[in-house]
């Protein structure tokens, strides 16, 4: 009798490739003033350290990316493998105290150049089994919707998942991902010039920014969070009242955002005000790729909306809905991987500190704005009975030419929002009126009655 032999279990990817230009962008600026985001949730719950790791070894070895490093190669940035074991991902575990600072710390904590691995988990352990559990990323390597869903798989492999490995491809770059460039080359050539002279027609706008704000990145920063959270019946309400009103949420918290810039100038009078909204790419790329798959996949979209005042007051709703229908008319149009194009796919120059700077100077060419980036709905995986997860938010250090960047995620029917900015750059009375007005708009939105209007 023969039996049959067991196949071999595959062999995890590995990622050998030229970094795309999103992945450059981001890498080139990080040089210049941390760019790391922070995933993070609080739990009823305790875990030991050595479940930590041995989730973390799992899903390193899931996940290529975090098994690479970046360096420069042949004039170009490089993701090149490591093995998991020359560079484990292992749980940091610290006391619950003062955690808030902590990842406030993280955010202006880079990582150092070639190391590996591009994040780190941290395990905040507290007493009465309250726990936060809080993973950062280099931003080259994740977004928010992907590094969630990287720090939740932890969480389960740590609680109720024992299944081996499930390894994931090395995937491409968004950019090699588009589409359009790839069926007409000619076209996306002649989309990009379209797409940037409608942006220099933004410019002329003069869109404003916060009264005083300096857009020049300052040689040192202090990273805060003000870290607020929308109740359960409201959140609900407002997602009502968004489907109602031909918008979504992200609208919504768009059109709060601009109103809580408009309500810091002291002259009440029709002004244009811009919105960087990151959006993600994943539903309008090849490959399928879903939350699950790491990596960069998001574009920066800048609006630009004139306020003008209703009775006193612009109106929210519409304001929402255009906020909605210029990021769709993005989207639907091809245009929204052409932002990042400012950094060629063969560059002329060296990516080093001197590039990174010139690289800002044209970023901060775009209009003024303040920055949004929600990733939406996430759910709660199955821990188990003796883990459960209370929130779950995420924040990202603000790019130098945003004097405010406002993270959301909705987890649990609540949406959870954090203001982040730069101490050293504005001031924290201001910011805390912004976060104070930004609420308080979403809640009168919840609240909207025809007969209010």
């Amino acid at each position: 009798m023969v039996t049959a032999r067991a196949r071999p279990a595959p062999k995890p990817a590995v990622i050998d490739r030229a970094l795309g230009s999103t992945e450059t962008i981001y890498w080139l600026l990080d040089r210049l003033y941390c760019l790391n985001f922070v995933v993070y949730a609080e739990l009823d719950g305790l875990l030991p350290r050595a479940r930590l790791d041995a989730a973390l070894a799992i899903v390193q070895d899931e996940n290529p990316l975090l098994r690479a490093r970046i360096v420069v190669d042949g004039g170009r940035a490089w993701f090149k493998p490591v093995a998991g074991r020359q560079a484990p991902l292992r749980a940091e575990v610290r006391a619950m105290r003062n955690w808030r600072g902590a990842i406030e710390r993280e955010l202006q904590r880079p990582f150092a150049p070639e190391e590996a691995p591009l994040a780190r988990f941290i395990w905040f352990a507290g007493t009465g089994g309250k726990a936060v559990a809080a993973m950062v990323f280099h931003h080259a390597i994740a977004d928010g919707r992907s590094g969630s869903a990287v720090m939740l798989d932890v969480l389960r492999r740590a609680t109720t998942d024992a299944s081996p490995p499930a390894r994931k491809p090395a995937n491409a770059s968004s950019q090699s991902l588009d589409v359009i460039r790839e069926k007409a080359p000619m076209l996306s050539a002649l989309q990009g010039v379209r797409f940037w002279l409608a942006k220099g027609k933004d410019a002329l706008h003069f869109a404003q920014q916060l009264p005083g704000y300096d857009m020049k990145p300052a040689g040192d920063t202090r990273i805060r969070i003000i870290a607020l959270t929308v109740p359960a019946r409201t959140s609900a309400r407002l997602v009502l009242q968004a489907r109602a009103h031909g918008t979504t949420v992200h609208g919504a918290l768009g059109a709060a955002q601009l109103l809580a810039i408009n309500d810091q100038f002291e002259r009440r009078a029709p002004r244009a005000l811009a919105l960087n909204s990151l959006a993600d790419l994943r539903g309008v790329l090849k490959g399928g790729l879903t939350e699950n798959d790491l990596g960069l996949y998001i574009t920066t979209l800048c609006t630009v909306h004139t306020l003008n005042a209703v009775n006193g007051k612009p109106d929210f709703w519409d304001l929402a809905r255009e906020v909605r229908d210029r990021l769709v008319g993005i989207i639907s149009a091809g245009d929204a991987n052409l932002i990042n194009g400012v950094y060629p796919a063969d560059p002329l120059l060296k990516p080093d500190d001197t590039v990174a700077r010139l690289v800002q100077r044209i970023v901060a060419l775009a209009p003024p704005s303040t920055m949004l980036t929600n990733i939406g709905k996430v759910n709660a995986p199955e821990l188990g009975a003796r883990v459960r997860i209370r929130s779950l938010a995420f924040a990202v250090s603000p790019p130098a030419q945003h004097p405010i960047c406002v993270t959301a995620a909705s987890f649990a029917g609540r949406i959870h929002v954090n203001l982040l900015y730069d101490e050293h750059q504005r001031p924290a009375a201001r910011a805390r009126a912004i976060a104070d007005s930004l609420i308080a708009h979403l809640e009168r939105a919840a609240t909207f009655t025809a007969d209010a209007a």
